[in-house]
């Protein structure tokens, strides 16, 4: 089981140290934006002190610390630190979060005081009394009759969870409350991944309590169970923590990628016709499936389909455009879905016209830029359904004069 272990986690924690610091680069940029945030400072913190945990416990570099310092286990005494430090840098982020700067400011040095203790306490039953040999992952279950290491484990554990059990208790609640869903998913996020994170304390226990009792049936428990625990939890942490800037972009590109799809058939129908209108000329009637620059080209799509439109605007005649209406009328469609599906039927007509070369002699004087145009997000959602209506049924089953 230790080998096993071991192999797993030389692969399990640099993976996590790895998004530790990945959540630590990302938040760095809003803290450079906002350097005074003391909320998002200790979150920076965090996030680095869980990842240099993580360093530290990885076991190929624990048996080499060992040699250097000359100091058997040192990694776990450094690890289990950074813990305590990532801890005192999140209640001092819950401070931030949820009380005025007055009353965190007040608070403040005695959640310092806590956690510094703590600290210095473990660090004190640490050295007192030497643990020979190198145990990266069954520290605890192989040290569990060594009277000052059983203390160190107690205090670490009894730490690690006050901040576990206080971070869940302080961030789930208002997320009930909020309107933005992003940060209600964030805090929620965080909420479940410390819930599930005391996971780890439950597996450290049950492998203690095991071997005081005189058993190594539990060891499993302590030594493989609790560090993947921990380590799901940990990535659910570093997730909320940065959920609602990647979230939020994730959701937003994919809502340009997608606007893009539907209107790049009738884009490109204007583009064939009017080619002048093309930034960006294409020779696929295939939407891109790769777009580097999103949403400067979904920005030039929309106006290109907007120059075509006034490009073809003498080819559409006004009279036919209104039979077309009354025929659309006279197959049910009403409101948005008739403006939508006249406006891609005076495309239609535009192109075909323009093909053949006859202006109208009585021109449609403007184009309907439908009534959710007045913004650019608008002007997108108005012309997808344009779009819609231009490859769909609703514009073929129109009886055209």
């Amino acid at each position: 089981m230790i080998t096993a272990a071991i192999s797993a986690f030389n692969v399990a924690y640099p993976i996590c140290a790895s998004a530790s610091f990945i959540a630590l680069g990302y938040k760095l940029r809003d803290l450079r934006r906002d350097p005074h945030n003391t909320a998002l400072r200790s979150l920076c913190v965090a996030r680095l002190c869980t990842a240099l945990a993580y360093v530290w416990i990885t076991p190929w570099l624990y048996v080499r610390i060992d040699a250097l310092s000359g100091t058997s286990n040192l990694s776990t005494l450094l690890s289990n630190g950074f813990i305590v430090l990532s801890s005192l840098a999140t209640q001092l982020m819950m401070l931030g979060w949820f009380n005025d700067p007055d009353e965190a400011r007040r608070k403040a040095p005695w959640v310092w005081a806590f956690f510094c203790a703590a600290l210095v306490l473990m660090t004190v039953l640490f050295l007192v009394d030497p643990l020979p040999g190198e145990h990266p992952v069954d520290f605890e279950v192989h040290f569990a009759h060594a009277g000052f290491a059983s203390a160190y484990m107690l205090v670490y554990l009894t730490v690690y969870g006050i901040n576990l059990v206080n971070t869940a208790r302080l961030t789930w609640p208002p997320s009930r409350a909020l309107s933005r869903p992003w940060l209600r998913r964030s805090l929620r996020l965080t909420a479940l991944g410390s819930v599930f994170v005391t996971g780890y304390l439950v597996g450290k226990s049950l492998g203690l309590g095991g071997r005081w009792a005189g058993t190594d049936r539990l060891d499993v428990a302590a030594v493989l169970c609790a560090p993947m625990i921990a380590n799901v939890g940990s990535l659910v942490l570093v997730t909320g923590s940065t959920f609602p800037g990647w979230g939020q972009r994730i959701v937003a590109n994919a809502r340009q990628y997608r606007a893009l799809r539907r209107l790049y058939p009738m884009w490109f129908a204007l583009y064939q016709a009017v080619p002048g209108i093309a930034l960006f000329p294409r020779r696929s009637s295939r939407p891109p499936v790769f777009v580097g620059d999103l949403e400067i080209r979904l920005y030039r799509l929309v106006i290109e389909i907007r120059d075509g439109q006034r490009a073809l605007r003498p080819y559409v005649d006004a009279n036919e455009l209104e039979s077309v209406t009354l025929s659309a009328q006279a197959v049910g469609l009403d409101g948005e879905e008739l403006r939508a599906a006249v406006e891609a039927s005076a495309i239609t007509l535009g192109i075909q016209a323009h093909v053949q070369g006859a202006e109208s002699a009585d021109p449609v004087q403007e184009v309907n830029d439908g009534p959710s145009a007045k913004s650019l997000a608008g002007e997108i959602v108005w012309l997808e359904r344009v779009a819609r209506a231009f490859v769909g049924p609703s514009v073929r089953q129109i009886d055209r004069p």
